[in-house]
């Protein structure tokens, strides 16, 4: 294994590690209190199952886009996944509506790429918006339109899918990372780009 490597997953494991904390820690205080209380009280047990629910949605989701391959078998797998995944990040303040202009008949290892892609939408809009996901059969290219309150990408985040960027121990950069990679295994390359504060990011086969 090289630095590079060994460095990256480190930053893998301390995202997935960050993500996943605060959701086991609330379910764990849910239970510690019901204990307290000596009875099922339903707010907390509802907090509880609401926070199982989300560590599960997002197990789903780290599994089909960062594991091996497998989970991801059809669009509608996808899109199910993918949306139960944003649901985990919302809450009173937040909210994401996805808009599909998908066909269903996509080569396989498009999904895994959808998903990370969309995953790079909802990075580049921290208080939520609307994200529309664009794959047609045979075009070889998908595209991302993320649109919201201050809709762009963290420096280190805009620098891996520009492919230059130095340091790889970046926990945020880290799916951005993980999806060049994916991307050079297919011969496929990243463009990011900024129109009526909309963020656009298009993923499609290099050009011979």
């Amino acid at each position: 294994m090289s630095q590079k490597e060994f460095a990256f997953s480190k930053s893998a494991i301390t995202r997935f590690s960050h993500d996943l904390a605060g959701v086991i820690s609330a379910v764990s205080n849910s239970l510690a209190l019901l204990d307290e209380l000596g009875g099922a009280d339903q707010e907390t047990l509802k907090l509880a199952a609401d926070n199982a629910d989300i560590l599960m949605g997002r197990l789903r989701f780290f599994r089909a886009a960062f594991g091996n391959e497998g989970p991801l078998t059809d669009l509608n797998v996808t899109r199910r996944i993918f949306e139960g995944y944003l649901a985990t990040l919302e809450n009173r303040i937040v909210h994401y509506d996805c808009v599909w202009q998908t066909d269903s008949e996509l080569p396989i290892f498009i999904f895994r790429l959808i998903l990370l892609g969309g995953t790079m939408a909802v990075e580049s809009l921290p208080r939520g918006g609307r994200i529309t996901v664009q794959a047609r059969a045979g075009r070889r290219r998908i595209c991302f339109e993320a649109e919201g309150k201050t809709a762009v990408f963290d420096p280190a985040i805009q620098a891996a899918l520009d492919d230059s960027l130095q340091d790889v121990s970046s926990p945020k950069a880290m799916p951005a990372v993980f999806l060049q990679e994916c991307l050079f295994e297919q011969g496929w390359q990243a463009s990011v780009s900024y129109q009526d504060g909309k963020t656009l990011l298009v993923l499609s086969e290099k050009e011979n």
